[in-house]
């Protein structure tokens, strides 16, 4: 995923972590851009299992989680 998009917000859908991580192992990537708003649109509605991830580099090294775990407002 950082090979195919280098700097790019992914929404990844069924996303798969090392065990108590939150290393990414795999997941399937239903959008991607440039833009984090792109990311939230697509997200608003998905009722599964995701994840938000940049695949690029922080501007400060305090904010290093780069897997950002989504949970759905309106799951059922």
């Amino acid at each position: 995923m950082e090979v195919k998009y280098p700097n790019e917000w992914l929404f990844i859908i069924e996303p798969e972590t090392l065990e108590n991580t939150t290393q990414l192992v795999s997941g399937i990537v239903q959008v991607h851009s440039k833009s984090r708003d792109v990311i939230n649109n697509a997200s608003r509605n998905y009722k599964g299992n995701a994840a938000i991830r940049f695949m690029g580099e922080w501007t400060t090294p305090e904010r290093n989680p780069r897997l950002t775990s989504y949970s759905p407002v309106n799951r059922k």
